[in-house]
């Protein structure tokens, strides 16, 4: 059959059952590559953060909408999944240092004690009242509070690691956000002993009051211990590979013990990166380990976690679940600005911390799957509950994380505006080529370049009077690393270079104050009339910038810009001219 008269529909069919369902491996392969793509596209979206972008992806090609990922590809995944969530789980204790931290402890105990109070008591509260309502079993109400006061610990550390954020929103975030979790569980640890029936032939103390016990309080030391162990071996192995090893197997410890105690894992590896964070006397060296395994493990983790989202999901909510989206959200917003303003907070820094505690995700499925494997009455229904609002909450919760730090100016520009330095492929694909050609013996020789010849003609420039917002919009789009600025007559005053600004705090008052000609690094330039390869090299040698603006001299002996020339170019140029020379 001609490709032509390919229906989308069969294509997509034979890709899911032909291809990617017989073979993992292409399954996998698809997922990095996708999540690559569209983390790259993710840039191009002011407030898209790399987070929710891999939730889309898996969302897309799930079981539940492509197909591409299958229901036994995610079963068979459940594993690596697990160990991803344990992986970030433990990174996120180990930045929850009492030296970073210690200075919002006092006000991050109020903000807390607000947020989670009134959260709880709305959810709890206001679901149990539509249960009644609605003749469904009130303890729903008090499971439900348990969810609504946890934060996906994942989703919202990563946008703050992702964008570097440091001052005291995103220390306040990363405080609540440890706060949050450890509270949910050790409350749902408290509500679960009235919640679940006594089992046949045990008491009350037993059955109920023992497991519940035992699920939120063994983690503790069981997760010290393992995270003093780990800073103890970590200063008597000193190979960075045997760390790996030492720190997947500290992992595996407290995933198999959890398990095997039947306890909160989740519990256990916060406590166990926390207890590690806190006692390491070599730097951290175990930690950095850890983060090289990091990238795979949590594009993966985010992906299956899209993939296992229905968007059908939002279907079996109904009034309860309706209910529970805007009572947690009123919790989850109100409660961090009234406790950001009892704390004392400026106005500007309560109004962010009211939006970034709203991702729901790792700790809210790590209680459900609880009730589903104590075959709870009402597992059925939290799980379309919890399904549901995780949707809403984990595609929402990371964009609003990621506006509330860089609007609250704690993300230097080199994070906050995404600027790639481009290419052209096409020269670089024959350069590859030429490359493999000459170590075969095949390349022929060159022609001696001139400085001519290596200047980009096409090229664009910043005016003097450019606003804050329209230098951040031209470093996103502008190929090279020095961004040229041209008087009002087009003549060429200087550069600004990223390697000089782009640590610089991104602070939205700046956009109303600063002009492109506040911001000149220099106005050196390479020049056609006055220079060649060798003292252009020399320029461009002793600055931070891979690329220069190039002039020529107009008739009134004013520069005028006419392109850009790069550190790559120039260096192949010089060191051809100078081949063979001694």
């Amino acid at each position: 059959m001609p490709l032509a008269q390919i229906e989308p529909a069969e294509a997509l069919t034979w890709l899911r059952e032909q291809l990617f369902a017989p073979n993992g491996a292409l399954v996998l392969a698809f997922l990095f590559i996708a999540a690559l793509v569209v983390a790259r596209l993710s840039t191009t979206f002011k407030y898209l953060p790399k987070v929710t972008a891999y939730l889309l992806v898996g969302l897309a090609a799930g079981p539940y909408a492509a197909g591409l990922i299958s229901k036994d590809f995610l079963t068979q995944m459940e594993v690596v999944k697990q160990i991803g969530l344990a992986l970030i789980v433990f990174l996120v204790g180990t930045d929850l240092t009492l030296k970073t931290l210690g200075s919002v402890s006092k006000s991050a105990n109020r903000i807390a004690l607000v947020e989670i109070g009134l959260t709880f008591v709305l959810v709890a509260g206001g679901v149990t009242g539509l249960a009644l309502a609605t003749g469904n079993d009130w303890r729903l109400g008090l499971v439900l509070g348990c969810f609504a006061v946890a934060t996906a610990p994942a989703a919202t550390l990563a946008v703050v690691r992702e964008y570097n954020a440091d001052g005291p929103v995103a220390r306040h975030i990363k405080a609540a956000v440890a706060r949050n979790d450890v509270v949910a569980l050790l409350l749902f640890g408290v509500v679960s002993i009235f919640i679940f029936d006594t089992s046949a032939g045990k008491s009350f103390l037993t059955g109920n009051v023992a497991p519940a016990l035992k699920w939120m309080l063994l983690p503790f030391p069981i997760g010290a211990a393992v995270g003093l162990l780990l800073a103890y071996l970590e200063t008597v192995e000193e190979k960075s590979p045997l760390r790996m090893l030492l720190a997947l197997g500290g992992l595996m410890v407290c995933i198999g013990a959890a398990n095997a105690l039947k306890c909160s894992e989740i519990l256990m590896v916060l406590v166990a990166g926390f207890s590690y964070g806190n006692s390491t006397v070599k730097g951290a060296p175990l930690r950095e380990q850890m983060r090289t395994l990091e990238i795979p493990f949590y594009v993966i983790f985010f992906v299956l976690s899209g993939a296992k989202l229905d968007v059908r999901a939002l279907a079996e909510l109904g009034m309860i679940g309706i209910g529970f989206l805007a009572l947690r959200t009123v919790g989850k917003t109100l409660g961090p600005w009234l406790g950001a303003r009892w704390a004392g907070m400026p106005r500007s820094q309560r109004r962010y911390m009211s939006f970034s505690l709203l991702s729901q995700s790792a700790i809210a499925i790590a209680i459900m799957t609880v009730m589903q494997k104590r075959g709870h009455a009402l597992a059925d229904e939290v799980t379309a509950l919890v399904l549901g609002s995780v949707l809403v909450f984990e595609i929402i919760g990371p964009i609003l994380v990621k506006v509330a730090v860089i609007r609250s100016g704690e993300v230097s520009i080199v994070d906050a505006v995404k600027h790639k330095e481009r290419i052209a492929s096409g020269n670089q694909f024959f350069a590859v080529i030429a490359e493999f050609l000459g170590h075969l013996g095949l390349r022929k020789q060159r022609k001696q370049k001139t400085l001519g010849d290596l200047v980009l003609k096409k090229t664009q420039a910043l005016p003097m009077d450019a606003s804050f917002e329209k230098i951040t919009k031209f470093i996103e789009t502008y190929p090279h690393d020095s961004f040229p600025i041209v008087d009002k007559d087009g003549f060429y005053v200087g550069f600004i270079s990223y390697n000089e600004i782009k640590d610089a705090g991104f602070d939205p008052v700046m956009k109303d104050l600063v002009r492109a000609a506040d911001l000149i690094t220099s106005p050196v330039a390479v020049d056609l009339d006055e220079d060649d390869v060798d003292s252009a090299y020399l320029k461009l040698r002793d600055l931070p910038n891979t690329a220069l603006p190039v002039v020529k001299h107009s008739d009134n002996g004013r520069r005028l810009l006419v392109g850009t020339i790069t550190q790559r170019e120039l260096i192949q140029a010089y060191m051809e001219a100078h081949e063979g020379r001694s």
